[in-house]
């Protein structure tokens, strides 16, 4: 039967595949194949700090499907235990995860008589994580899963790659219990490939007849939901499905020949038939691209157009197979986002501020052109990493950046800072940065996008203002130290000369520092010079009076001196009660006032200049008598 039967060896392996290689081989060839159950441990950074990944591997019961094609589809589900161990962090974190590889098996037939399990690697979506344990401060567990993700299809890939002796099933003996002989011939080990056996490749088909090929063409044709068209070698199009005839709402017979052309733009007509006509002359395969009138909403759209030949086996081209795509929706789309581009570039450019967008699962940093600019780092050069950026920030703000970062993405706190960070040329640039995060439904952040400021020339304009308005408070401390002196002329006598106008400040000012100065002193008497003041009014008056009052509260007595005739005559005038003020005519008398107050025996100089002449002996006495 094997041999005579007139099998082709691609229905042979079908025959044997669906008679012996059932779910029960494929899922114990799997879990043979994918010995998963051990320890893997490895070290990553984590926001900038050193952590050590524990993971051990657990797999569990294998599931198979079969395919229509024949294929198989191995579930294997992994249950995993993830330690991270970070460094500066007391406690290590603990994650129980569930993953299941997908595996895609197809048997092919081999030589001897067996399977060849062809084990295609498996994609990045295919390993899937389930629902866990995950809350909303757990913002690391993403970056985590992917890290464990990679790790899980590195260990995969590579099972894979060295273990291509496992992966071949012998089917003899299965086959000769399930046929009931002692076992089939071999295949011949000098058999034809597939495509050169009898019933196999496009040569039969093209030896059917064409009435045949027709009838097959359009039942494949109008089973597809896109537009399929045929045409001759001259060009004239023999056949157009259904989908075809629904979108110009036209019959076979209208659209077929070049009735097509009447649904063309005019404007795109002279091109497009120079187009057709080159790829019929020269037989290269037909691209291009121009608009047709859609019946549904009357008007003309835009479309991809492609077609290839079909030669025979003298090399001539027999037909032309096509398809016709409305790439309207998706151009305007296109054309929309273009405009959504520019804009966003316009703003990014006139706010002089660079973007950047971090995918926290995959650990990727993206910057704009602006972002790079402002640190001067090509975009070959740019690591593209959460640790290419944090390694540039300056060590003493790396803190700051890990607190603010954390913060946000689990307390969702603003996230805004300032910071230094290394210009390509080794200068650290101030930098200003804000963002924000994007949580999943549970709660686990999973991406962020923010924009970044280079703040240096207005940090250096803000020192330099500083400084400037420090050396104006400096030089304004001075002025005041000048515009209120306190003298001491006496040791416990001391005296504030008081030139221009009194207004509130100034007497204020004055009331401070006197008070400061009789407090530190411990003087009696405190002297109020007005000899600088050429006018009084009632207000000056009134600062005068308080100025007394606070001295007295402290102990000493306040004197004044220096009142002009002009500003005696005022005080006059405004009925001002001075009798209870100490006053005097100059700053002589009032210290002569406050030394006789304290105990001390002081003489006029020339009342006693002149006593001593009076009891001096008379110059024409005789010495003798003088000397008496």
């Amino acid at each position: 039967m094997v041999k005579n039967g007139g099998l082709t060896l691609e229905e042979f392996g079908r025959r044997l595949i669906e008679l012996t290689v059932t779910e029960d081989v494929i899922r114990r060839r799997a879990i043979a194949l994918l010995p998963l159950t051990r320890r893997e441990e490895r070290e990553l950074k984590i926001l900038g700090k050193m952590s050590r990944i524990t993971v051990d591997f657990q797999a569990g019961d294998a599931t198979v499907m079969r395919g229509m094609s024949g294929a198989f589809d191995v579930s294997i589900p992994q249950a995993l235990t993830v330690r991270v161990d970070t460094a500066g962090e007391a406690e290590a974190a603990e994650h129980r995860l569930s993953a299941t590889i997908v595996l895609r098996i197809t048997p092919r037939p081999c030589e001897p008589l067996g399977i060849f399990l062809d084990i295609a690697e498996p994609a990045a979506e295919s390993v899937q994580f389930a629902e866990s344990q995950a809350g909303p401060r757990d913002y690391l567990r993403a970056r985590i899963e992917e890290e464990v993700r990679k790790e899980l299809l590195r260990l995969v890939r590579a099972r894979i790659a060295e273990t291509d002796a496992e992966r071949t099933v012998d089917l003899e003996e299965p086959l000769a219990r399930a046929l009931g002989v002692a076992g089939p011939e071999p295949v011949s080990r000098e058999a034809p490939p597939p495509s050169r056996l009898r019933g196999a490749g496009a040569a039969a088909q093209l030896g059917a007849p064409a009435s045949e090929l027709d009838a097959q063409l359009r039942v494949f044709g109008n089973a597809m939901p896109v537009q399929v068209w045929t045409a001759r070698p001259d060009g004239q199009l023999n056949f157009v499905n259904r989908v075809i005839l629904d979108y110009f709402d036209r019959t076979e017979e209208q659209v077929i020949g070049e009735g097509w052309l009447a649904m063309l733009h005019p404007d795109d007509v002279e091109r497009t038939i120079a187009t057709w006509t080159r790829c019929l002359e020269t037989g290269q395969p037909y691209d291009t691209e121009f608009r047709l009138w859609r019946a549904r909403d009357q008007a003309y759209r835009e479309h991809v157009v492609s077609a290839l030949p079909q030669r025979d086996a003298a090399g001539n081209i027999v037909l032309w197979i096509g398809s016709t795509t409305d790439v309207a929706d998706v151009r305007r789309t296109e054309a929309a986002l273009r405009r959504s581009e520019a804009r966003y570039r316009l703003f990014a450019e006139a706010s002089n501020e660079g973007v950047w967008f971090w995918n926290i699962r995959e650990d990727t940093l993206e910057w704009s052109d602006r972002m790079l600019e402002l640190m001067g780092v090509s975009r070959e050069a740019w690591g593209g990493t959460f640790m290419s950026f944090f390694e540039r920030v300056h060590p003493d703000d790396r803190s700051a950046v890990q607190a603010a970062v954390k913060a946000h993405l689990e307390e969702r706190r603003p996230f805004e800072l300032e910071y230094r960070l290394r210009h390509e040329d080794g200068e650290y640039r101030d930098v200003f940065i804000r963002g924000m995060a994007e949580w999943d439904e549970r709660g686990v952040p999973f991406q962020m996008a923010g924009g970044a400021t280079d703040i240096t020339e207005k940090k250096r304009q803000q020192a330099m203002l500083q400084e400037r308005l420090e050396i104006i408070e400096q030089q304004q401390e001075a002025i005041r130290a000048l515009s209120t002196p306190i003298i001491e002329v006496w040791k416990g006598v001391l005296t504030m000369p008081v030139l221009g106008v009194l207004d509130e400040q100034r007497s204020q000012q004055m009331m401070e520092v006197l008070l400061d100065a009789v407090a530190r002193t411990r003087c009696r008497h405190a002297i109020i010079d007005l000899t600088g003041v050429s006018a009084l009014d009632a207000g000056t008056a009134d600062h005068v009076l308080r100025l007394i009052d606070a001295v007295a509260l402290l102990g000493a007595q306040g004197i004044v001196v220096g009142i002009r005739p002009e500003v005696a005559q005022t005080v006059v005038s405004l009925g001002l009660d001075l009798s209870n003020i100490k006053t005097l005519s100059n700053l002589r008398e009032a210290l002569l006032f406050a030394m006789q107050s304290s105990g001390v025996s002081v003489r006029r100089r020339r009342r006693a200049a002149r006593e001593d002449a009076d009891e001096a002996p008379s110059a024409r006495e005789p010495l003798s008598e003088r000397r008496g």
